[in-house]
């Protein structure tokens, strides 16, 4: 039943993201750029992750070269498959290398030794299919994400790495089932606004 609904939700908004044009993603890029910026204010935050836009989700990519212009230490991920895939971030700059990974998308060019885990960032942006109220994603299904956050489900009221979704706001749904290797949100922003979980990492 879990399954089943988790594939269909992947299908339709998957395709809903796709069917948007590349006006329609620039403006919500755009804002949501100006959204994350407003969200983090004067924070002192020193390490931010993101991701690199793929399949239609939206780009946080204008957003996160605002934050290198304000002194931010940026971050993006590069992936690590095998028979527990996981995520890790390298730092990038105006003179950053990239290459294409395995799903044809671009990632920077550094090895494995100069990456950090994820819990070792402030904030971590993540793509997501799907969100609820609840704080609860719905992913790709790779497992990548899950995977390199499994340490901070043993964590109680943990509050960093804090998990940012990021979505278009037509990927909000009434509920998410939840697996026992999910790892809620503390917030999600979108194009349109900020939602903050308030019990989030309390179970």
């Amino acid at each position: 039943m879990g399954a089943t609904f988790k594939n269909k939700i992947r299908v339709e908004m998957r395709e809903r993201r796709r069917q948007l044009t590349l006006e329609e993603r620039s403006v919500a890029s755009s804002a949501l750029a100006k959204n994350l910026h407003q969200l983090l204010g004067f924070k002192r935050i020193g390490r931010i992750g993101a991701y690199m836009a793929n399949d239609g989700e939206i780009d946080p990519l204008p957003a996160l070269l605002g934050c290198l212009q304000r002194g931010y230490k940026c971050f993006l991920p590069v992936l690590f498959p095998g028979q527990r895939p996981s995520v890790r971030f390298a730092k990038i700059s105006n003179t950053s290398k990239f290459r294409l990974n395995q799903y044809g998308i671009l990632e920077p060019a550094l090895y494995q030794q100069h990456c950090l885990n994820a819990i070792q960032l402030e904030w971590i942006l993540l793509p997501l299919v799907a969100f609820d109220m609840a704080g609860n994603r719905l992913g790709m299904g790779g497992g990548y994400y899950d995977s390199s956050l499994a340490l901070i489900r043993h964590r109680k009221n943990w509050q960093r790495p804090r998990l940012i979704g990021l979505a278009y706001e037509f990927q909000r749904i009434d509920q998410i089932v939840v697996d026992e290797w999910d790892v809620q949100m503390h917030s999600i922003l979108t194009d349109k606004k900020l939602y903050t979980v308030e019990s989030s990492h309390t179970r």
